[in-house]
């Protein structure tokens, strides 16, 4: 399967947002978060971007690279649920997230959030340590 190379299309201290379009399947939205501690408006405007992207382009999928970012605050936390549920209700099909974490955070994380897909709020998700099973599991997803 062929991939076009990563567009940019944001990117302030939170992180950035790309698009990677992937064959005749369409593509996914790259979320890619910086290091270190961050705002929520800053959060909030960069997400908002990748909404804008995924209605923007009818995609429906998301690998989020959060290996640099720390754990989000309670109120981040709180914020990206509500966010995520709202599109979700604005949308006729699920979004799908690829979330890649640093192999430290792998490792401690529960079998079952590894192996299998969790929900949050409304979008499926998986988490991987490794770059290439993420994309491959995004590729399976119809």
């Amino acid at each position: 399967m062929a991939s076009a190379p990563i567009r940019l299309h944001f990117k302030n201290s939170v992180g950035q947002v790309s698009e990677q379009t992937v064959g005749r399947q369409g593509g996914h939205v790259v979320v890619e978060y910086a290091a270190g501690p961050h705002r929520l408006g800053d959060l909030q405007t960069m997400l908002g971007h990748a909404k804008q992207l995924l209605a923007r382009r009818g995609w429906h999928k998301v690998f989020g690279d959060q290996r640099l970012f720390p754990a989000f605050t309670p109120e981040q936390s709180e914020w990206l649920t509500q966010y995520w549920l709202q599109m979700a209700q604005q949308r006729s099909r699920r979004l799908y997230g690829a979330v890649l974490v640093s192999p430290e955070v792998f490792a401690q994380l529960p079998p079952e959030q590894t192996q299998q897909e969790g929900q949050e709020a409304a979008m499926t998700y998986r988490f991987f340590d490794d770059p290439a099973a993420a994309e491959s599991w995004l590729a399976e997803l119809p």
